[in-house]
């Protein structure tokens, strides 16, 4: 150590004093030899050495600062600034040398193939792929009774169950024949190749040239069904789909030249040898995606909008614009390829990742419209009628989407570390990124798995709630109905107050533990609740009366959501209830939101079963008798009606005359029914004894006001025009007065 300060570029020298032990700093002479370093060093004292090192260690460090601070000075624009021409200029000046150098590639590899070496690589590279063909043929002969029967065509709307299944039977002949194409092929080339330089490089170029684009081919049949639409996964026609599988598959081929011609880099004396012919092929590669994507552009926002016509205008616009998200991919990984390469990181392009992450990232969107069609298709059917049950169905469906998509999104990013070796547990000791950066990642991970425990939670409470709400009907009626209405189960009342406390869980959870993973001490935020929890306590003594009295409410099943109850005169349907309040929904629209301390009792009248009494004023000379059989009539009638059958506990039926008063005879009817049903056959009820009534000629009393005159028939004849006004003025008043109970 002492040798490499006496050799620095900034010299000190060191004035001693003999007195004292004091350093003086000046100019150092340069030290020219181990010896008279040694020499100054036993001239000096320990703390002189020490305070020597200390200096020497500090300009160490400020050197280190400057260029750390001169690296972070290089931005994004910097970087495509600089290397991008600078790659560019490369390529274009090595153009005249380019054959020249591949000339030389190839003739380095001859060489190292020895005497009679190209014929004999030829010959064993065309006997593995004839040996590989011949086997594979033989495979499909002997399964060509499986294949006849995928062959025949579907119906016009198949289901998914049997397009998938054909799918998955082709895919598994067509793989396995490519399989035996594989291990006969790689038995082949063992056997007639020894040189390990030379086979690895036949190798990877059987792998590269024809199994990779095969393989590729095999799983695009899959996907895009080129020749059978009835088993086409995807919304296009066959001529987009055929135009896709054949240039995709060219895509694949030309990557597996370039693959290979990467791998002659490994013969002995290649790697000094620049023919950056790399550049043009990357070049290529990347503009005939481009081509294909910008062809494409319609048919591609066929595929994100789906089959089916349920994309919302958010991912209609998404769709529209994936071509020009696809175009901007496509420039974006030619580019980091072209500033890995100016920067000699050729080692971040192995085995072709840069190409790998690009198919990931324009295959992602693809994956959305999968997840949405999956969704549609594997979603159960919709349980009841009505709105509620369709709003249930819907709301299903997008939380099993937004699921979806956060574990796609979850798995894009787990595949693209796979690819770059990424590992998220030990970024910071890697020296890739610093720790807040680390940190950071981690808790965006910590906000999706909060995220995706949110949505879960709340898509099964959520259907366990709709399903409650569809078996007893609460909320299917129209607003505006009859007073009453059937309540819900206890389960549906409590339900959404054990929604909001799972979400309000989660999400504090969440951010709690992401705060701590970030290096923020949460014991403060933890003793800050405490306090505020007191101060509520303390300070709002009427909030926590509200919410106990609304604890015990539900503990003692007073009231359900659905049921029509009476708090102290106010009348309604509870629709919504909270940890503070419920909210009464009069029959008339009007909404009362009523605390739960300022309840001193509740009137339900919608809980077990309900009793409806009817009163009727007939005429005092009709028949009692026959008003009876009509009422009995009438009950059994509506027990035989599969409308109101179910919902009868007693049927209509006449309790008899209650009162006569100076109108008529007054008869009344009663009958028991579920809560929620006693409006509805009210009105079935009153229509059908009116309809008797008119049959039978029965007439229902009204106020009458009778004048008897005395002398005879003619004395109506004898009446003057004051004596007319008279009567009916007398009439009118006696109408006008109340009966006398």
């Amino acid at each position: 150590m002492l040798w490499c300060l006496s050799a620095g570029s900034q010299a000190q020298e060191l004035s001693l004093s003999a007195d004292s032990d004091e350093v003086t700093t000046a100019e150092l002479p340069l030290m020219d030899s181990p010896e008279a370093v040694r020499q100054l060093v036993s001239r000096l004292s320990d703390s002189q050495v020490r305070d020597l090192l200390l200096q020497q260690l500090d300009a160490v460090a400020a050197e280190q600062l400057e260029e750390e601070a001169a690296n972070e000075e290089v931005g994004l624009f910097s970087l495509v600034t600089t290397n991008i021409p600078i790659s560019i200029q490369t390529a274009v000046a090595a153009v005249p040398t380019m054959l020249s150098g591949l000339a030389e590639v190839f003739r380095l590899f001859i060489e190292r193939l020895g005497p009679n070496g190209v014929p004999k690589l030829l010959g064993s590279f065309l006997l593995a792929i004839i040996v590989g063909a011949a086997v594979e043929y033989l495979f499909r002969m002997s399964s060509r009774q499986w294949r006849a029967s995928v062959d025949v065509p579907l119906s016009e709307d198949p289901s998914l169950k049997q397009v998938l299944k054909l799918l998955s039977v082709r895919f598994i002949l067509d793989f396995s024949g490519l399989l035996a194409f594989i291990i006969v092929t790689q038995i082949v080339l063992r056997q007639t190749i020894f040189d390990p330089i030379v086979h690895y490089i036949v190798h990877h170029a059987l792998w590269n040239l024809v199994l990779i684009p095969r393989l590729f081919s095999v799983v695009l049949k899959f996907a895009l069904a080129p020749n059978r639409s009835d088993l086409r996964l995807i919304h296009t026609t066959d001529a987009s789909a055929q135009f896709l599988h054949k240039h995709l598959v060219r895509v694949a081929l030309l990557v597996g030249v370039t693959l290979s011609l990467t791998d002659l880099r490994g013969i002995p004396g290649v790697a000094q040898v620049d023919t950056r012919i790399g550049f043009w092929f990357n070049l290529v590669i990347h503009l005939y995606f481009a081509f294909i994507a910008w062809r494409s552009r319609f048919t591609l926002i066929d595929i994100i909008n789906g089959k089916n016509d349920d994309a919302t205008p958010m991912e209609r616009r998404v769709a529209r614009s994936y071509p020009y998200y696809a175009m901007l991919v496509i420039v974006s990984s030619w580019t980091l390829v072209e500033i890995l390469v100016a920067q000699d990181k050729l080692h971040f392009l192995a085995k072709g990742v840069q190409y790998s992450t690009m198919f990931i990232l324009l295959l992602a969107p693809v994956l959305d419209t999968v997840i949405r069609g999956l969704v549609e298709q594997l979603t159960p059917a919709i349980v009841g009628d009505g709105a509620l049950a369709r709003q249930a169905y819907h709301s299903t469906k997008r939380s099993y989407i937004r699921i979806g998509r956060l574990l796609v999104m979850l798995l894009v990013i787990v595949w693209l570390a796979w690819i770059w070796d990424v590992d998220f547990q030990n970024l910071d000791a890697s020296g890739s990124v610093n720790t807040t950066t680390q940190r950071l990642l981690e808790f965006i991970g910590i906000v999706a798995v909060g995220y995706l425990a949110w949505e879960v939670a709340t898509l099964w409470l959520n259907k366990k709630l709709a399903a409650e709400k569809t078996a007893s009907g609460v909320g299917a009626g129209e607003p505006g109905g009859d007073e009453g209405g059937a309540g819900g189960s206890r389960l549906s009342t409590v339900l959404p107050l054990i929604t909001w406390f799972v979400q309000s869980t989660i999400i504090v959870m969440t951010v709690l533990i992401g705060l701590q993973n970030l290096g923020i001490d949460i014991t403060p935020l933890l003793a800050g609740a405490g306090i505020v929890g007191l101060a509520i306590g303390f300070g709002a003594q009427k909030l926590v009366t509200d919410i106990v009295s609304g604890l015990f409410f539900l503990i003692d099943d007073a009231f359900r959501a659905g049921e029509y109850v009476n708090v102290e005169g106010t009348m309604g349907t509870v629709e919504k209830i909270s940890l503070r309040a419920m909210q009464l929904r009069h029959h008339r629209g009007p909404v009362h939101t009523i605390p739960y301390g300022e309840i001193p009792k509740i009137t339900n009248y919608s809980r077990d079963w309900s009793i409806m009494k009817l009163t009727f004023t007939v005429p005092f000379e009709t028949d009692l008798i026959k008003v009876k059989k009509i009422f009995k009539n009438i009950g059994a009638e509506l027990m035989e009606i599969p409308e109101f059958a179910g919902d009868f506990i007693q049927p209509f039926k006449s309790q008899g005359v209650i009162q006569v008063d100076d109108i008529g005879i007054v008869i009344r009817g009663k009958f028991m029914v579920k809560p929620g049903k006693q409006f509805q056959i009210r009105k079935e009820i009153f229509q059908r004894v009116q309809q008797e009534f008119d049959k039978h000629g029965i007439q229902f009393a009204r106020k009458e006001v009778r004048v008897r005159l005395d002398g005879g028939d003619n004395a109506e004849a004898r009446l003057t025009e004051e004596d007319k006004s008279a009567i009916g003025a007398a009439a009118q008043e006696a109408s006008e007065q109340k009966p006398q109970s």
